[in-house]
């Protein structure tokens, strides 16, 4: 594994803006996809990151059930309310009878030597979906036709639509997300693969959304009712909102009355699932200790504490624990906006490899039960990845044919 620094190509902004209809490239002025450096890999590298992205899938499936069956939710701060619809959305997934998933990524920390390690699963809302299947791939066509990419994602998503499709019962499916380029630009994206597959796609703004008293169903501004939706808006930002109201998406899930993308079950794959995890596999090589107590670890350790609902950093902190088994010292904190209240989860610290560009990690997309994809983060001033993070493309030389 090697990052490499190279001249971008001439005009790429206009190029990617014009051509790939690419304009969240650089939000408020500062790069976030970045074409100054790229990432090379040998083909068994690629093959010890698709393994372990694969096996890491499979892991979190198990501890899924293992949720479910002894009714851990209260550990990953799941809502009596919701729990009807996790649980019949989870057997009907088991049964092979709809529920089924689209994506996910795995966010993985690997130097290229020993076993990647799991940070988390972003298992429901994952960004930087564009940016690894379509813009790295459309740069790796022009400045290394002759090498080859981890990325079979449009390809995987397309065919996944199709074998979604007959469990929908609709041909029409509504993409929704936050009213702001990358978001709509993914829920987008994800659109326009599913057309690709056969299906009807309509694109949405997540405030548009209305709610008939009468027929207790979900609209868009146009008077269409929803009946799938797809949905960047995360399951745990949908019962925030609802937060003492009565629950009208969850009674909609389990009444049949609109068919929740990621399904609802996937609520169980937050940073909750970590600990989970690691009950059931402890000491596996691709994960890190983590708990849900923070006396769990010994005095002067250095953790990572996650608010279970957090995403894109949020309110994650690193801190040493104390002797009186709480976190004492913060090492570096990011910024918190409503995340915690649900609980948390400390995880052991791990170095985030330095190749000269900044932290580094590694996402490795999964879709349907297949690892597809590779994309690479890499920020040059914080230890914890956010939003903001810069985006680097990679490559890898094929390997010979014997």
């Amino acid at each position: 594994m090697q990052r490499v620094s190279n001249a971008p190509r001439p005009a790429w902004t206009k190029r990617v803006e014009q051509e790939l209809g690419f304009t969240f490239h650089s939000p408020g002025g500062d790069p976030y996809w970045t074409e100054d450096a790229h990432y090379r890999f040998t083909a068994d590298e690629i093959d010890t990151l698709e393994a372990a992205a694969t096996e890491l899938h499979k892991m979190c499936l198990e501890a899924c059930k293992h949720v479910v069956n002894n009714r851990l939710y209260a550990e990953l701060g799941i809502p009596p309310h919701v729990i009807p619809a996790v649980e019949r959305s989870w057997a009907r997934f088991a049964a092979g009878r709809g529920e089924a998933p689209i994506y996910g990524r795995f966010d993985l920390v690997w130097n290229g030597t020993g076993a990647p390690v799991m940070l988390e699963y972003n298992a429901a809302t994952p960004t930087s979906l564009y940016e690894s299947a379509v813009v790295q791939w459309h740069w790796l066509e022009e400045f290394a036709p002759d090498q080859d990419q981890f990325n079979s994602l449009h390809e995987a998503l397309v065919a996944r639509w199709r074998a979604v499709a007959p469990m929908l019962g609709t041909g029409r499916v509504h993409f929704t997300a936050q009213q702001n380029p990358e978001d709509m630009g993914t829920a987008d994206y994800m659109r326009i693969c599913a057309v690709e597959a056969g299906l009807a796609g309509k694109l949405i703004d997540v405030a548009s959304i209305q709610y008939d008293q009468a027929d207790r169903c979900f609209y868009d501004a146009d008077g269409e009712r929803i009946s799938v939706l797809w949905s960047l808006y995360p399951h745990e930002w949908f019962i925030l909102d609802e937060a003492g109201g009565p629950s009208r998406l969850m009674d909609a899930i389990l009444e049949d009355r609109i068919t929740l993308l990621e399904p609802i079950w996937k609520i169980m794959l937050t940073k909750g699932i970590l600990p989970i995890l690691w009950e059931l596999y402890p000491h596996h090589p691709y994960l890190l200790k983590a708990s849900f107590r923070a006396a769990d670890f010994r005095p002067g350790s250095k953790v990572v504490a996650k608010p279970i609902w957090g995403r894109e950093g949020d309110g994650v902190e690193i801190a040493e624990i104390g002797a009186d088994g709480r976190p004492s010292r913060i090492v570096e904190k990011a910024d918190r906006s409503f995340a915690g209240d649900e609980g948390w989860v400390y995880q052991d610290y791990v170095d985030l490899p330095d190749f000269g560009g900044g932290s580094m990690i590694l996402g490795g997309w999964i879709i349907g039960d297949e690892a597809c994809g590779l994309g690479v983060r890499e920020d040059p001033s914080s230890l914890i990845t956010g939003n903001d993070s810069r985006y680097i493309p990679h490559l890898f030389e094929p390997a010979a044919e014997e």
